[in-house]
């Protein structure tokens, strides 16, 4: 009975998904985190194991074609993907971009600040911050996205800074830590660290 050849597009179907899913939990550590917790470390670590399984078994079915260029390319590939998925820092990609896209909404904030009118919270904002709220600090607007969940001993977060801030500008970041601004967002809003 002759032998029947497997088809590469199954497992590289399965490889490419498993990259894509990867790829999008990782940008979206925060969001994941807000909604499971610790727990989120374990679903990266599923579709670490996915990615680099199904990665070997769409190599392994190429090689079993004696298709070695599409193998040693698909490996290749993996090989550089996958270091820079690791090292990528998700969390500043996705502050960033979430920036970025609610500009308008950062602004508002600050306006209302600055006019004394209450500060209305956008929903999506739930998704950056820990509790969806911006706390005021005297003259600056603090969104805390990171704090110590068991002692609140440490804390990050975007904070607006009216001015050019120096090395003694300072936030309270958490409620015995305090922080400074490392990464200027624009238009007044910092990473706070």
């Amino acid at each position: 009975m002759p032998k029947t050849a497997r088809s590469p597009k199954r497992p590289l179907f399965i490889a490419l998904v498993g990259w894509f899913l990867l790829t999008a939990a990782s940008y979206l550590w925060i969001p994941i985190f807000r909604v499971i917790g610790p727990l989120n470390r374990l679903v990266l670590l599923a579709l670490w194991i996915w990615v680099i399984c199904s990665t070997f078994a769409a190599v392994d079915s190429y090689l079993s074609l004696k298709a070695y260029a599409r193998a040693f390319t698909a490996l290749v590939i993996a090989l550089n993907i996958g270091p820079a998925i690791w090292w990528a820092d998700w969390k500043a990609i996705y502050v960033d971009s979430q920036f970025w896209l609610h500009r308008e909404e950062f602004a508002a904030l600050v306006a209302a600040h600055e006019n004394n009118r209450p500060l209305i919270v956008p929903g999506w904002m739930e998704y950056l911050s820990i509790d969806g709220q911006v706390r005021q600090q005297g003259q600056i607007l603090y969104l805390p996205v990171f704090e110590d969940p068991w002692r609140a001993e440490t804390g990050a977060g975007i904070a607006y800074l009216p001015g050019t801030p120096d090395s003694q500008t300072i936030v309270q970041t958490a409620a015995g830590d305090v922080g400074s601004p490392v990464r200027d967002l624009g238009n007044g809003w910092w990473w706070v660290d």
